[in-house]
C-alpha cells in the first residue's frame, strides 16, 4: 500500500511539472501582428491586469469565435528544445469560464470589426471635424454625425442611445438635422472619448 501511494505521489509531481495555470480574458477581436510572418493574434489580459498581451500561438482545445469575450483557465506548458522559430510555451485550455457576446473595451484603434453594423437614427447634429494628428493636423476633415438611435441590430448600442459616426467621403444621402435615416458601418472605434463611435459610415433614406 505504501509503495502504491509512493508511485501515485511521484506521478502527480511529474504531471504537474513544467505547467502553470492562469485565468485570462480573451478580447472579442484579434489584432494584426507579425511572428514568423504576418498573422492575427489573440489579445489577452491575465488575472487582474489591465494590460493586453499578444498571443502568437493558438490555445489548444479552445474554439475561438470573433465577437465574443472569453474568460478562460489555461495551462502554460513548457516545451523542451523548441525549434528556433517556435514558442517555448504551449497554451492548453483547462476550462472555459464564460463566453459573452460583446465588443471588448479598450481595444487598439487599428482593430476593425468584420461585422456590418446597421441601425436607424434621428440626426441631432452634423459637423465637419479635423481628425488629422501631428503633421496631418488641419488636413483631414470628415463629416461627423451625432444621432439618437431608434432601432439597432448590434449589442454595441440600443434604442435611445446617443452615438457618433464618421461618414464615408460620398454617402448615398447627406443627412440633415432632425431627419431619420438608416446607417451602415463596417468598423467601430470601441474606446473613443465620445462613447460609441463608428467609422466609414454610409447613409440611406428610410424605406417607407
Amino acid at each position: 500500500m505504501k509503495q502504491l501511494l509512493y508511485y501515485l505521489v511521484i506521478a502527480f509531481v511529474v504531471s504537474s511539472c513544467g505547467s502553470n495555470t492562469n485565468r485570462i480574458t480573451v478580447a472579442s477581436h484579434k489584432a494584426d501582428c507579425v511572428g514568423v510572418a504576418p498573422q492575427k493574434c489573440l489579445l489577452i489580459k491575465t488575472g487582474a491586469s489591465t494590460d493586453r498581451e499578444y498571443v502568437y500561438s493558438e490555445i489548444e482545445g479552445f474554439d475561438y469565435e470573433e465577437g465574443y469575450e472569453y474568460e478562460l483557465d489555461i495551462k502554460e506548458v513548457e516545451v523542451k528544445d523548441p525549434p528556433a522559430d517556435a514558442s517555448s510555451v504551449r497554451y492548453v485550455l483547462a476550462n472555459e469560464i464564460s463566453k459573452t457576446p460583446k465588443t471588448s473595451e479598450g481595444l487598439p484603434f487599428e482593430i476593425v470589426t468584420k461585422q456590418l453594423y446597421q441601425w436607424g437614427g434621428r440626426v441631432l447634429e452634423v459637423t465637419n471635424e479635423d481628425v488629422g494628428m501631428g503633421a496631418a493636423a488641419g488636413k483631414m476633415s470628415v463629416v461627423v454625425v451625432k444621432l439618437h438611435v431608434t432601432h439597432a441590430t448590434a449589442d454595441i448600442m440600443k434604442p435611445g442611445d446617443i452615438i457618433y459616426c464618421e461618414l464615408v467621403p460620398s454617402p448615398r444621402v447627406m443627412p440633415v438635422e432632425g431627419r431619420e435615416y438608416v446607417f451602415k458601418a463596417r468598423s467601430a472605434y470601441p474606446a473613443h472619448a465620445k462613447g460609441v463611435y463608428f467609422l466609414e459610415t454610409d447613409v440611406m433614406d428610410l424605406v417607407v
